[in-house]
């Protein structure tokens, strides 16, 4: 029995925020597109997401993608005519003298960008954040303009804005094959159908290393498990809409409020690393369950309770586990390899695909279309790591992603010279 075939300008593999905005971006410029997602949209590391968005990174091209990122999503607000960005402001804490440099090279590093960030007197986090530990810090930065976004109302106006220009949605639609011819993607195929296209963008969030592997292609990204809790509403321990997200990179935590309670995140010192090829291919992420009876959830417990003394292991939460994709270096993949024409990868978010998909579905839109980018695209380059010896075998991918992911919080971050605008 043979195959249906569809023709589109643009396949899109994978219904995360990367593949959905990318899609979006395309499509407002006319291209044909179709998104090609395994299970349902939105519904993996995506839909396991906490959103936190800090504007100011190690560099200005990233802190210019963000920023940039903000005013994308204001206009989908009003396209999709949904609250997606919450602008609580956002803050960096200190409780050691390592710690506080870092914090001074950050807010050094920003105003010298003219951004706006700044050292925050103790008595202000205290009024500022009522219901955390306070006494124990040396100093803090906080920027008011970050925030969070909220990961299912961003999906819901990809997918409407996305729709309103034409493109087409297919769940339950795993692609088990790319379609080759002479180096050179013209396709892919699916249990029911095949699809062709003279692009193929692989956005399969975790899965994107398997995605790669059918077109001979070796990306370095590991799927990588994290956990963060989210408290109850309790009407003793009131939690404004609006209270400052914060980081505390001693701790290797991060917060920000949710519904009338906490979120509470962890990055592990030994975090847990998947084979996707081993998990089953209906697998569901949106099932997966965490016991507090693990040790991932019981140093997130601790960690959660030095910072919030009234969190304890009987406070009324929901344990949120998931895979996010990690890269060596902590940054993404955008763009293609030279081994083969027609494939553009767009993955490797190291738990920040929420934040910087705006962004990228513009990024990603450019180098289809244009073949170039109006970003400085060298320290997120799909190809960047392409002959490194090193990064060639699987299990030195995973030690090296795990090694990444495992420094992410914990790793200080010694001053840098101040970033060139």
């Amino acid at each position: 029995m043979s195959l249906s075939t569809e023709t589109y300008d643009v396949i899109v593999i994978g219904g995360g925020v990367a593949g959905l905005s990318t899609a979006m971006q395309l499509a407002l410029r006319g291209a044909k597109v179709v998104v090609l997602e395994r299970e349902r949209i939105g519904n993996g590391s995506t839909g396991r997401a906490a959103g936190l968005l800090g504007q100011l990174r190690g560099n200005s091209e990233h802190t210019r993608m963000l920023m940039d990122g903000v005013e994308i999503v204001k206009e989908l607000e009003e396209k999709a005519d949904v609250e997606i960005f919450v602008q609580t402001g956002s803050m960096r804490i200190a409780e050691t003298d390592a710690r506080a440099e870092e914090i001074a090279s950050l807010v050094r590093m920003g105003k010298s960008i003219g951004f706006a960030i700044d050292h925050l007197p103790a008595d202000e986090v205290k009024k500022l954040l009522p219901y955390m530990r306070t006494d124990d810090l040396i100093d803090a930065c906080y920027c008011a303009t970050d925030g969070h976004l909220q990961p299912a109302e961003l999906v819901s106006a990809y997918v409407k804005v996305g729709k309103d220009h034409g493109v087409t949605y297919k769940s339950n639609s795993p692609v088990t094959e790319m379609l080759m011819a002479g180096g050179t993607a013209y396709g892919v195929k699916t249990q029911d159908a095949e699809y062709h296209a003279a692009v193929v963008v692989n956005a399969g969030g975790p899965w994107s290393y398997l995605n790669a592997e059918m077109s001979e292609t070796t990306l370095p990204t590991a799927a990588i498990g994290h956990y963060y809790l989210t408290t109850r509403p309790d009407s003793q321990q009131p939690i404004d809409r609006l209270s400052p997200a914060i980081r505390n990179r001693e701790l290797r935590i991060y917060s920000r409020p949710e519904s009338g309670g906490l979120i509470v995140g962890m990055y592990a010192a030994e975090p847990e690393i998947y084979d996707m090829k081993r998990l089953p291919v209906d697998f569901d992420m949106s099932a997966m369950k965490a016991s507090q009876a693990s040790i991932d959830v019981a140093l997130l417990l601790d960690a959660a309770q030095r910072r919030f003394p009234w969190i304890t292991p009987q406070t009324p939460m929901n344990i949120t586990t998931g895979i996010m994709t990690f890269t060596p270096d902590g940054r993404p993949f955008c763009g293609k390899m030279p081994n083969i024409e027609g494939v553009y990868h767009c993955a490797g978010f190291s738990g920040h695909g929420i934040v910087q998909s705006p962004a990228i579905g513009v990024i990603m839109s450019e180098l289809i279309l244009d073949g170039n980018s109006s970003y400085d695209l060298t320290s997120i380059s799909a190809d960047r790591y392409f002959d490194v010896p090193e990064l060639k075998a699987r299990q030195d991918i995973d030690t090296k992603c795990c090694e990444m992911a495992g420094n992410y919080y914990g790793k200080v971050e010694r001053p840098s010279a101040p970033a060139v605008s």
